[in-house]
Protein backbone atom coordinates (compact mmCIF):
# COMPACT_ATOMS: atom_id res chain seq x y z
CA UNK A 1 0.00 0.00 0.00
CA UNK A 2 1.47 3.35 -1.05
CA UNK A 3 0.48 6.16 1.25
CA UNK A 4 1.59 9.78 0.96
CA UNK A 5 0.52 12.33 3.52
CA UNK A 6 0.15 16.04 3.76
CA UNK A 7 1.57 17.64 6.81
CA UNK A 8 3.49 20.83 7.30
CA UNK A 9 3.52 20.78 11.09
CA UNK A 10 4.56 24.23 12.25
CA UNK A 11 5.01 26.23 15.38
CA UNK A 12 2.18 28.43 14.14
CA UNK A 13 -0.13 25.44 14.17
CA UNK A 14 0.87 24.65 17.72
CA UNK A 15 0.14 28.22 18.71
CA UNK A 16 -3.33 28.13 17.14
CA UNK A 17 -4.15 24.87 18.90
CA UNK A 18 -5.48 25.08 22.47
CA UNK A 19 -2.92 24.85 25.23
CA UNK A 20 -2.24 21.34 26.46
CA UNK A 21 -0.96 20.44 29.88
CA UNK A 22 0.74 17.11 30.38
CA UNK A 23 0.07 15.17 33.56
CA UNK A 24 3.34 13.36 34.16
CA UNK A 25 3.88 10.92 36.95
CA UNK A 26 6.88 11.61 39.24
CA UNK A 27 8.59 8.48 37.96
CA UNK A 28 8.29 9.38 34.30
CA UNK A 29 9.29 12.98 35.07
CA UNK A 30 12.44 11.77 36.76
CA UNK A 31 13.24 9.45 33.89
CA UNK A 32 12.69 12.06 31.18
CA UNK A 33 15.98 13.05 29.65
CA UNK A 34 16.85 16.77 29.50
CA UNK A 35 17.15 18.42 26.11
CA UNK A 36 20.59 17.98 24.63
CA UNK A 37 22.60 21.23 24.49
CA UNK A 38 22.70 22.76 21.04
CA UNK A 39 24.60 25.69 19.61
CA UNK A 40 22.38 26.08 16.57
CA UNK A 41 19.82 28.84 16.31
CA UNK A 42 16.21 28.25 17.14
CA UNK A 43 13.58 28.77 14.46
CA UNK A 44 12.42 31.94 16.23
CA UNK A 45 15.98 33.25 16.19
CA UNK A 46 16.28 32.44 12.49
CA UNK A 47 12.99 34.22 11.85
CA UNK A 48 14.26 37.29 13.67
CA UNK A 49 17.59 37.11 11.84
CA UNK A 50 15.77 36.96 8.49
CA UNK A 51 13.52 39.87 9.46
CA UNK A 52 16.50 41.90 10.67
CA UNK A 53 18.44 41.07 7.49
CA UNK A 54 15.51 42.19 5.35
CA UNK A 55 15.25 45.43 7.31
CA UNK A 56 18.99 46.00 7.01
CA UNK A 57 18.85 45.31 3.28
CA UNK A 58 15.98 47.76 2.79
CA UNK A 59 17.92 50.38 4.74
CA UNK A 60 21.05 49.71 2.66
CA UNK A 61 19.09 49.99 -0.58
CA UNK A 62 17.67 53.34 0.51
CA UNK A 63 21.08 54.58 1.67
CA UNK A 64 22.65 53.57 -1.64
CA UNK A 65 19.89 55.29 -3.59
CA UNK A 66 20.24 58.47 -1.51
CA UNK A 67 24.01 58.49 -1.89
CA UNK A 68 23.87 57.99 -5.64
CA UNK A 69 21.34 60.80 -5.93
CA UNK A 70 23.64 63.09 -3.91
CA UNK A 71 26.59 62.19 -6.12
CA UNK A 72 24.59 62.90 -9.27
CA UNK A 73 23.57 66.29 -7.85
CA UNK A 74 27.13 67.18 -6.85
CA UNK A 75 28.39 66.37 -10.33
CA UNK A 76 26.12 69.01 -11.88
CA UNK A 77 27.62 72.47 -12.48
CA UNK A 78 24.52 74.12 -11.12
CA UNK A 79 24.62 72.21 -7.82
CA UNK A 80 24.23 74.50 -4.79
CA UNK A 81 27.45 73.01 -3.38
CA UNK A 82 29.29 74.23 -6.52
CA UNK A 83 28.23 77.87 -6.08
CA UNK A 84 31.38 78.96 -4.14
CA UNK A 85 33.50 77.59 -6.98
CA UNK A 86 31.30 79.25 -9.60
CA UNK A 87 31.61 82.57 -7.74
CA UNK A 88 35.40 82.13 -7.50
CA UNK A 89 35.64 81.46 -11.23
CA UNK A 90 33.61 84.59 -11.97
CA UNK A 91 35.78 86.64 -9.59
CA UNK A 92 38.95 85.32 -11.25
CA UNK A 93 37.66 86.19 -14.68
CA UNK A 94 36.77 89.71 -13.47
CA UNK A 95 40.21 90.10 -11.89
CA UNK A 96 41.83 88.89 -15.09
CA UNK A 97 39.92 91.48 -17.13
CA UNK A 98 40.94 94.21 -14.65
CA UNK A 99 44.58 93.14 -14.89
CA UNK A 100 44.48 93.21 -18.68
CA UNK A 101 43.07 96.75 -18.55
CA UNK A 102 45.72 97.82 -16.03
CA UNK A 103 48.51 96.32 -18.12
CA UNK A 104 47.17 98.11 -21.18
CA UNK A 105 47.03 101.36 -19.23
CA UNK A 106 50.70 100.95 -18.27
CA UNK A 107 51.66 100.31 -21.87
CA UNK A 108 49.73 103.37 -23.06
CA UNK A 109 51.16 105.58 -20.31
CA UNK A 110 54.68 104.50 -21.16
CA UNK A 111 54.03 105.14 -24.82
CA UNK A 112 52.85 108.69 -24.10
CA UNK A 113 55.91 109.32 -21.96
CA UNK A 114 58.17 108.10 -24.73
CA UNK A 115 56.39 110.14 -27.38
CA UNK A 116 56.80 113.48 -25.56
CA UNK A 117 58.68 115.94 -27.78
CA UNK A 118 62.00 117.39 -26.72
CA UNK A 119 60.26 120.70 -26.33
CA UNK A 120 57.92 119.29 -23.62
CA UNK A 121 57.90 121.28 -20.45
CA UNK A 122 59.04 119.82 -17.17
CA UNK A 123 55.43 119.86 -16.01
CA UNK A 124 54.36 117.79 -19.02
CA UNK A 125 57.17 115.30 -18.48
CA UNK A 126 56.31 115.02 -14.76
CA UNK A 127 52.63 114.43 -15.54
CA UNK A 128 53.45 111.75 -18.08
CA UNK A 129 55.79 110.03 -15.61
CA UNK A 130 53.15 110.20 -12.89
CA UNK A 131 50.63 108.57 -15.26
CA UNK A 132 53.10 105.71 -15.81
CA UNK A 133 53.71 105.35 -12.05
CA UNK A 134 49.98 105.38 -11.27
CA UNK A 135 49.24 102.85 -14.05
CA UNK A 136 51.98 100.55 -12.80
CA UNK A 137 50.60 100.77 -9.24
CA UNK A 138 47.14 99.95 -10.49
CA UNK A 139 48.54 97.06 -12.55
CA UNK A 140 50.39 95.78 -9.49
CA UNK A 141 47.17 95.83 -7.48
CA UNK A 142 45.32 94.12 -10.33
CA UNK A 143 48.00 91.43 -10.49
CA UNK A 144 47.71 90.83 -6.75
CA UNK A 145 43.92 90.74 -6.97
CA UNK A 146 44.09 88.23 -9.83
CA UNK A 147 46.51 86.08 -7.85
CA UNK A 148 44.19 86.18 -4.84
CA UNK A 149 41.15 85.36 -6.98
CA UNK A 150 42.96 82.52 -8.72
CA UNK A 151 44.06 81.07 -5.37
CA UNK A 152 40.46 81.32 -4.16
CA UNK A 153 39.27 79.59 -7.35
CA UNK A 154 41.76 76.76 -6.88
CA UNK A 155 40.79 76.42 -3.23
CA UNK A 156 37.09 76.24 -4.05
CA UNK A 157 37.83 73.80 -6.87
CA UNK A 158 39.71 71.51 -4.49
CA UNK A 159 36.89 71.78 -1.96
CA UNK A 160 34.30 70.85 -4.58
CA UNK A 161 36.46 68.00 -5.87
CA UNK A 162 36.96 66.75 -2.30
CA UNK A 163 33.21 66.92 -1.77
CA UNK A 164 32.58 64.97 -4.96
CA UNK A 165 35.31 62.43 -4.19
CA UNK A 166 33.91 61.95 -0.69
CA UNK A 167 30.44 61.44 -2.17
CA UNK A 168 31.87 58.98 -4.69
CA UNK A 169 33.70 57.12 -1.93
CA UNK A 170 30.54 57.00 0.17
CA UNK A 171 28.58 55.93 -2.90
CA UNK A 172 30.95 53.03 -3.45
CA UNK A 173 30.71 52.11 0.22
CA UNK A 174 26.91 52.30 0.07
CA UNK A 175 26.86 50.08 -3.02
CA UNK A 176 29.11 47.55 -1.29
CA UNK A 177 26.99 47.72 1.86
CA UNK A 178 23.90 47.05 -0.24
CA UNK A 179 25.57 44.07 -1.89
CA UNK A 180 26.72 42.72 1.48
CA UNK A 181 23.24 43.27 2.95
CA UNK A 182 21.69 41.47 -0.01
CA UNK A 183 23.98 38.48 0.53
CA UNK A 184 23.23 38.50 4.27
CA UNK A 185 19.51 38.60 3.49
CA UNK A 186 19.80 35.70 1.04
CA UNK A 187 21.81 33.70 3.58
CA UNK A 188 19.30 34.43 6.36
CA UNK A 189 16.35 33.58 4.12
CA UNK A 190 18.07 30.35 3.03
CA UNK A 191 18.79 29.39 6.65
CA UNK A 192 15.17 30.04 7.61
CA UNK A 193 13.89 28.08 4.62
CA UNK A 194 16.21 25.16 5.40
CA UNK A 195 15.09 25.15 9.03
CA UNK A 196 11.46 25.24 7.94
CA UNK A 197 11.76 22.17 5.73
CA UNK A 198 10.21 19.05 7.18
CA UNK A 199 12.74 16.75 8.84
CA UNK A 200 12.46 13.02 9.35
CA UNK A 201 12.62 11.83 12.96
CA UNK A 202 12.21 8.17 13.80
CA UNK A 203 12.25 9.02 17.51
CA UNK A 204 8.72 10.41 17.25
CA UNK A 205 6.79 7.15 16.99
CA UNK A 206 3.12 6.26 16.88
CA UNK A 207 0.82 3.25 17.00
CA UNK A 208 -2.81 2.20 17.33
CA UNK A 209 -3.70 0.13 20.39
CA UNK A 210 -6.61 -2.30 20.40
CA UNK A 211 -8.01 -1.69 16.90
CA UNK A 212 -9.76 -5.00 16.02
CA UNK A 213 -8.79 -6.77 12.84
CA UNK A 214 -12.55 -7.39 12.33
CA UNK A 215 -15.41 -5.02 13.17
CA UNK A 216 -19.02 -6.26 13.03
CA UNK A 217 -21.67 -4.01 11.52
CA UNK A 218 -23.96 -2.56 14.16
CA UNK A 219 -21.30 -2.53 16.88
CA UNK A 220 -18.96 0.02 18.46
CA UNK A 221 -15.33 -0.75 19.16
CA UNK A 222 -12.98 1.18 21.41
CA UNK A 223 -9.26 1.58 20.81
CA UNK A 224 -6.66 4.34 21.13
CA UNK A 225 -3.68 5.88 19.42
CA UNK A 226 -0.40 6.61 21.11
CA UNK A 227 2.36 9.01 20.09
CA UNK A 228 5.72 8.89 21.85
CA UNK A 229 8.55 11.37 22.06
CA UNK A 230 11.55 9.08 21.96
CA UNK A 231 13.96 11.95 21.38
CA UNK A 232 16.04 13.79 23.97
CA UNK A 233 14.25 17.07 23.26
CA UNK A 234 11.04 18.73 24.38
CA UNK A 235 8.66 18.77 21.43
CA UNK A 236 5.10 19.72 20.58
CA UNK A 237 3.33 16.61 19.30
CA UNK A 238 0.83 17.00 16.46
CA UNK A 239 -0.61 13.54 15.79
CA UNK A 240 -1.91 13.03 12.26
CA UNK A 241 -4.77 10.53 12.57
CA UNK A 242 -7.45 9.06 10.32
CA UNK A 243 -9.91 6.17 10.40
CA UNK A 244 -12.55 5.41 7.79
CA UNK A 245 -15.18 2.88 6.84
CA UNK A 246 -17.86 3.16 4.16
CA UNK A 247 -20.69 3.28 6.71
CA UNK A 248 -19.09 4.20 10.00
CA UNK A 249 -18.47 7.08 12.36
CA UNK A 250 -15.29 7.62 14.37
CA UNK A 251 -14.92 9.77 17.46
CA UNK A 252 -12.14 10.70 19.85
CA UNK A 253 -12.38 11.49 23.54
CA UNK A 254 -11.63 15.11 24.45
CA UNK A 255 -11.60 14.90 28.22
CA UNK A 256 -15.18 13.75 28.90
CA UNK A 257 -16.60 14.76 25.52
CA UNK A 258 -16.62 12.54 22.46
CA UNK A 259 -15.87 14.52 19.31
CA UNK A 260 -16.37 13.37 15.76
CA UNK A 261 -13.27 12.80 13.68
CA UNK A 262 -13.08 14.52 10.28
CA UNK A 263 -13.27 12.21 7.28
CA UNK A 264 -9.75 13.15 6.26
CA UNK A 265 -6.30 12.98 7.86
CA UNK A 266 -6.31 15.63 10.60
CA UNK A 267 -4.31 16.85 13.54
CA UNK A 268 -5.94 15.34 16.62
CA UNK A 269 -5.15 16.27 20.25
CA UNK A 270 -1.95 18.27 19.77
CA UNK A 271 0.16 18.35 22.92
CA UNK A 272 2.68 21.06 23.76
CA UNK A 273 5.89 20.64 25.73
CA UNK A 274 6.14 16.85 25.65
CA UNK A 275 9.39 15.83 27.31
CA UNK A 276 11.72 13.18 25.98
CA UNK A 277 10.58 9.71 26.95
CA UNK A 278 6.92 10.72 27.37
CA UNK A 279 3.84 9.50 25.53
CA UNK A 280 0.34 10.82 24.86
CA UNK A 281 -2.57 8.45 24.41
CA UNK A 282 -5.99 9.38 23.00
CA UNK A 283 -9.08 7.18 23.18
CA UNK A 284 -11.03 6.51 19.96
CA UNK A 285 -14.24 4.68 19.21
CA UNK A 286 -15.63 3.49 15.89
CA UNK A 287 -19.30 2.77 15.29
CA UNK A 288 -20.30 0.85 12.15
CA UNK A 289 -23.85 1.11 10.86
CA UNK A 290 -25.92 -2.06 11.29
CA UNK A 291 -26.72 -2.02 7.56
CA UNK A 292 -23.10 -1.81 6.52
CA UNK A 293 -22.03 -4.40 3.98
CA UNK A 294 -18.93 -6.53 4.29
CA UNK A 295 -15.83 -4.61 3.30
CA UNK A 296 -12.70 -3.05 4.64
CA UNK A 297 -11.73 -0.06 6.70
CA UNK A 298 -8.55 1.93 6.89
CA UNK A 299 -6.67 3.85 9.55
CA UNK A 300 -3.37 5.66 9.72
CA UNK A 301 -1.36 7.41 12.41
CA UNK A 302 1.76 9.54 12.21
CA UNK A 303 3.59 11.06 15.14
CA UNK A 304 4.47 14.45 13.76
CA UNK A 305 5.92 17.18 15.93
CA UNK A 306 7.71 20.50 16.14
CA UNK A 307 10.32 21.96 18.46
CA UNK A 308 12.24 25.17 18.92
CA UNK A 309 14.51 24.29 15.99
CA UNK A 310 12.23 22.52 13.53
CA UNK A 311 8.64 23.65 12.91
CA UNK A 312 7.93 20.48 10.93
CA UNK A 313 9.14 17.12 12.25
CA UNK A 314 7.68 14.09 10.48
CA UNK A 315 7.52 10.88 12.41
CA UNK A 316 7.07 7.58 10.54
CA UNK A 317 3.54 6.74 9.48
CA UNK A 318 1.72 3.51 10.20
CA UNK A 319 -1.20 2.27 8.15
CA UNK A 320 -3.80 -0.26 9.32
CA UNK A 321 -6.59 -2.15 7.56
CA UNK A 322 -9.46 -4.05 9.14
CA UNK A 323 -12.41 -6.04 7.89
CA UNK A 324 -16.04 -4.99 8.26
CA UNK A 325 -18.22 -8.08 8.87
CA UNK A 326 -21.99 -8.25 8.33
CA UNK A 327 -24.23 -7.74 11.35
CA UNK A 328 -24.46 -10.81 13.57
CA UNK A 329 -21.01 -12.11 12.61
CA UNK A 330 -18.59 -13.35 15.21
CA UNK A 331 -15.16 -11.65 14.97
CA UNK A 332 -12.01 -13.67 15.53
CA UNK A 333 -10.82 -11.24 18.19
CA UNK A 334 -7.48 -10.41 16.63
CA UNK A 335 -6.11 -6.84 16.55
CA UNK A 336 -5.20 -5.02 13.36
CA UNK A 337 -1.52 -5.01 12.54
CA UNK A 338 0.45 -2.14 10.98
CA UNK A 339 0.78 -2.49 7.24
CA UNK A 340 3.89 -1.66 5.21
CA UNK A 341 3.72 2.03 4.32
CA UNK A 342 5.78 3.72 1.67
CA UNK A 343 6.11 7.44 2.34
CA UNK A 344 7.53 8.79 -0.89
CA UNK A 345 8.19 12.20 0.67
CA UNK A 346 10.81 10.62 2.88
CA UNK A 347 12.55 7.30 2.29
CA UNK A 348 12.66 4.91 5.21
CA UNK A 349 15.95 5.62 7.02
CA UNK A 350 18.27 2.71 7.75
CA UNK A 351 17.89 1.16 11.19
CA UNK A 352 20.58 2.19 13.66
CA UNK A 353 21.48 0.45 16.92
CA UNK A 354 19.81 2.23 19.82
CA UNK A 355 21.21 2.70 23.30
CA UNK A 356 21.59 -0.64 25.02
CA UNK A 357 22.22 -2.50 21.78
CA UNK A 358 18.62 -2.76 20.59
CA UNK A 359 17.76 -1.93 17.00
CA UNK A 360 14.77 0.39 16.43
CA UNK A 361 12.34 -0.36 13.68
CA UNK A 362 11.59 2.03 10.86
CA UNK A 363 8.72 3.32 12.98
CA UNK A 364 11.02 4.74 15.67
CA UNK A 365 11.78 4.11 19.30
CA UNK A 366 9.51 2.30 21.72
CA UNK A 367 6.94 4.27 23.70
CA UNK A 368 7.80 5.17 27.26
CA UNK A 369 5.54 5.90 30.22
CA UNK A 370 2.12 6.99 28.89
CA UNK A 371 1.12 10.60 29.57
CA UNK A 372 -2.43 11.76 29.00
CA UNK A 373 -2.70 15.08 27.12
CA UNK A 374 -5.23 17.28 28.87
CA UNK A 375 -6.23 20.91 28.83
CA UNK A 376 -6.46 23.18 31.86
CA UNK A 377 -10.07 22.05 32.30
CA UNK A 378 -9.12 18.37 32.24
CA UNK A 379 -10.28 17.79 28.66
CA UNK A 380 -8.08 16.71 25.82
CA UNK A 381 -7.04 19.57 23.57
CA UNK A 382 -9.64 20.39 20.95
CA UNK A 383 -8.50 20.00 17.38
CA UNK A 384 -9.61 19.55 13.81
CA UNK A 385 -8.48 20.34 10.30
CA UNK A 386 -10.36 23.62 10.34
CA UNK A 387 -9.19 25.12 13.66
CA UNK A 388 -6.16 23.41 15.15
CA UNK A 389 -4.25 23.03 11.91
CA UNK A 390 -5.23 25.48 9.20
CA UNK A 391 -1.99 24.65 7.41
CA UNK A 392 -3.20 21.10 6.77
CA UNK A 393 -4.51 20.79 3.22
CA UNK A 394 -5.11 17.96 0.81
CA UNK A 395 -3.25 18.44 -2.45
CA UNK A 396 -5.44 19.76 -5.21
CA UNK A 397 -8.39 19.84 -2.81
CA UNK A 398 -8.91 16.13 -3.29
CA UNK A 399 -9.90 14.09 -0.27
CA UNK A 400 -9.23 10.38 -0.19
CA UNK A 401 -9.05 7.73 -2.82
CA UNK A 402 -10.56 4.63 -1.25
CA UNK A 403 -10.37 1.22 -2.81
CA UNK A 404 -9.17 -2.27 -2.03
CA UNK A 405 -8.34 -1.13 1.48
CA UNK A 406 -5.91 1.55 0.31
CA UNK A 407 -5.89 5.12 1.46
CA UNK A 408 -3.95 7.60 -0.64
CA UNK A 409 -3.21 10.95 0.96
CA UNK A 410 -1.00 13.55 -0.69
CA UNK A 411 1.11 15.82 1.42
CA UNK A 412 1.96 19.27 0.17
CA UNK A 413 4.70 21.18 1.93
CA UNK A 414 4.33 24.91 2.01
CA UNK A 415 5.93 27.78 3.86
CA UNK A 416 3.85 28.98 6.76
CA UNK A 417 3.26 32.67 7.62
CA UNK A 418 4.76 32.93 11.07
CA UNK A 419 4.21 36.60 11.53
Amino acid sequence: MNIRRILATTVAAAVTAPAVLLSVSPASAAEARPAAPSQKSTYAELEKAAADATKAYDTAVQADSDQQALLDKLMRDDAPEAKPFRDAVAATEKAGTAKEAADKAVTEAKAKLTELPATASPQEKAAAQKAVTDAEATAKEATAALKTADAKKKSEQRALEDLRIDALRKGNAASKAKKDAEKAKKDADAALKAAGECVWQTGVSSELKGLPAEVVAGTTVDFSFRVSNGTARVVDLNPLFFVHTAQGKAQWLDGTVWKELPDEPSIVAPAKGVKGGSTIEVKVRLTVDAKAKAGKGDALIAGNASDAYNPCILGPMKGYTFKVLPAGSKPAGDTAKPQPVEDKDRPTPPAKPAAGGSTPTAQGGAAATPVTATSATGALAATGSSSAMPQLALAGGAALVLGAGAVVVTRRRKSTDRA
